[in-house]
């Protein structure tokens, strides 16, 4: 008798657990700043974003939610480059996976958000030295194909549906593809508020 009430007691957590699983379809889009920092010097742009997440809730408090983003950033994003200038222009395909926790649950709560992006880039800036027209990097591609970086994330909801978040992306490796004509490093920092639809 006492192995069927423990046996009873598990199954009724576990159908509680089942039943706080669900999932969430969310699209978001944002804009902000972005910080290019080489061994040269800094420069800052606009980063833009959209994109969909699909979160697997497997608690009240925990969930796992993977996701595709497109994400633009320029370099003096904000007025035109001084003459002569090379400012990057990059588009990139992401691919989080976050790690996030829910504090509360519908409208008023808010999710705190961490894990690794992998990036592809899929419209690359070219090499162009307008001091030197001959130079063998002109025309060549500027980014690495493929980058890591870390995504910390908040989000807000206002409505049942609807939030407003922040959205951080740190690179971690190197940018830079130097072709094996010059050398040194590159890396795209950014930071964007978004706005979410989630369903």
């Amino acid at each position: 008798m006492k192995k069927i009430c423990i046996a009873l007691m598990l199954l009724t957590a576990l159908a509680a657990q089942a039943q706080q699983r669900k999932w969430e379809n969310k699209f978001y889009a944002g804009a902000g700043l972005m910080a290019s920092k080489t061994d040269a010097d800094n420069a800052h742009g606009l980063a833009l974003q959209a994109g969909y997440a699909l979160t697997y809730h497997f608690s009240r408090q925990w969930s796992l939610m993977p996701g595709v983003a497109v994400r633009n950033v320029a370099e003096n994003g904000f007025g035109s480059s001084a003459d002569g200038a090379d400012d990057d222009v990059f588009t990139f395909l992401d691919i989080p996976l976050l790690v996030q926790h829910h504090v509360g649950s519908g409208k008023g709560s808010t999710t705190l958000g961490l894990g690794p992006v992998f990036s592809f880039c899929v419209d690359n800036d070219a090499y162009y030295i307008d001091a030197e027209p001959q130079s063998p990097l002109n025309k060549l591609a500027k980014c690495n194909l493929f980058s890591l970086g870390l995504q910390p994330s908040l989000d807000h909801r206002l409505t049942n549906h609807f939030s407003l978040g922040l959205d951080a992306y740190i690179c971690l490796t190197n940018l830079k593809r130097n072709h094996g004509l010059t050398s040194g490093s590159k890396r795209i920092h950014c930071l964007t508020a978004h706005v979410a639809w989630t369903f």
